[in-house]
């Protein structure tokens, strides 16, 4: 025992060098989740998760996926942990906290100069959408963009920027695009087009998103424990004030109302 000791001190191991690792998926999705070296600030979402993840004692490992893959790999197990909204057939594969990390308005973007005009949903069959693949849409609206896509009026795409490029290019893809008002609002200012993009003021949903763990996670032995233990820190996050500090860095004057 005294050889081990003094081999861990020599060597400069310890306990904390053998935390589990659990895989996380990093997308793009300002304000909540921002790349690796993409930004300064990790994103809303991912400090939450970086701070009541550690606390239990484990490491992050954050891999950089587009959301259609992380839906499988959190079914596979290869992914043990995402951030979603709730839909029940989600349950099947995960397993859901209490309590929301944030909340989110869901609406739609368009370009400028189009005057485009949304203030119910079935003002889109008037328009070509622009569909970001994986993205969780409302039962009404993702029953529109069927209808839609059987008429040809539908654009898929991987990527928010891509999204915005085909939005805005000559001729342009379509006209409409939903996503969280908050993500466009942040990335159309890193991008320089705030001026060539008008965000709706006709709001889906206002849509919680909570931590899941994958059911089939081979790094998380009892999945209720952690979520207790996860949703009790988020708790502590809110009640101390450090919660609604890490909201104002990010620009949000409530859980789901940006400045």
């Amino acid at each position: 025992m005294v050889k081990i000791l003094s081999l861990l001190a020599v060597t400069g191991f310890s306990a904390a060098s053998f935390a589990t690792a659990l895989n996380l998926n990093d997308i793009k999705w300002p304000p909540y989740f921002f790349p690796r070296l993409e930004q300064a600030t990790p994103g809303l979402a991912k400090e939450i998760l970086d701070i009541c993840i550690t606390k239990q004692g484990y490491d992050i490992n954050y891999k950089s996926l587009p959301i259609k893959r992380t839906h499988v790999y959190m079914l596979s197990g290869e992914l043990d942990i995402s951030v979603y909204s709730h839909k029940p057939e989600r349950e099947k594969f995960v397993a859901y906290g209490k309590e929301p990390l944030f909340t989110s308005e869901y609406g739609f973007a368009s370009r400028a100069d189009d005057k485009v005009e949304i203030n119910s949903l079935r003002d889109l069959y008037k328009y070509r959408f622009g569909n970001l693949a994986g993205l969780s849409h409302t039962p009404e609206l993702a029953s529109i963009i069927e209808d839609k896509r059987a008429n040809g009026q539908v654009n898929d795409g991987y990527d928010i920027d891509a999204m915005f490029g085909q939005l805005l290019a000559t001729p342009q893809r379509f006209e409409v695009m939903a996503n969280s008002t908050a993500t466009f609002y942040w990335r159309a200012e890193q991008l320089g087009i705030s001026d060539k993009v008008k965000i709706h003021d006709f709001v889906v949903a206002v849509k919680p998103y909570y931590l899941t763990i994958s059911r089939s996670s081979p790094n998380i032995d009892n999945i209720q424990q952690f979520l207790d233990k996860f949703d009790q820190c988020l708790l502590d996050l809110k009640s101390s004030g450090q919660y609604q500090q890490i909201l104002g860095k990010y620009g949000f004057t409530s859980p789901k109302n940006p400045e």
